[in-house]
């Protein structure tokens, strides 16, 4: 008897247009990866990665590496701001918005 086993996979792709000048497009992808038995969950605009052993917790920490990147990219831009990093804008913004709650809605998360 063969018996065949189904893998299990979750992707979804969120994309949310903010109504900033100019617009600000943020796009949150979470993927399931079988080899690692993990979630990655990712902000694509501000190049921002975080990984867990549920999606509940990929995008938990998701939500804290995006915080983070966005206040260093802040504060570096202060000091030097000759430097023209293209993540400066979508930092910008969630710094902006001020709660962890606001981020999430923002981010459809």
């Amino acid at each position: 008897m063969v018996t065949v086993e189904e893998a299990q996979t979750l992707e979804f792709r969120i994309v949310r247009q903010v109504k900033t000048q100019p617009p600000l497009t943020f796009t949150v992808e979470l993927q399931f990866h079988p080899d690692d038995a993990g979630y990655s969950a990712e902000c694509l605009e501000l190049r921002a990665f975080a990984w867990g052993e549920s999606p509940e917790e990929a995008i938990e920490n998701l939500l804290d590496v995006v915080i983070l990147v966005s206040e260093t990219l802040v504060d570096d831009h202060k000091k030097f701001s000759h430097l023209n990093d293209p993540r400066l804008l979508h930092a910008q913004f969630i710094v902006s918005l001020g709660s962890e709650e606001t981020i999430r809605k923002v981010l459809g998360l």
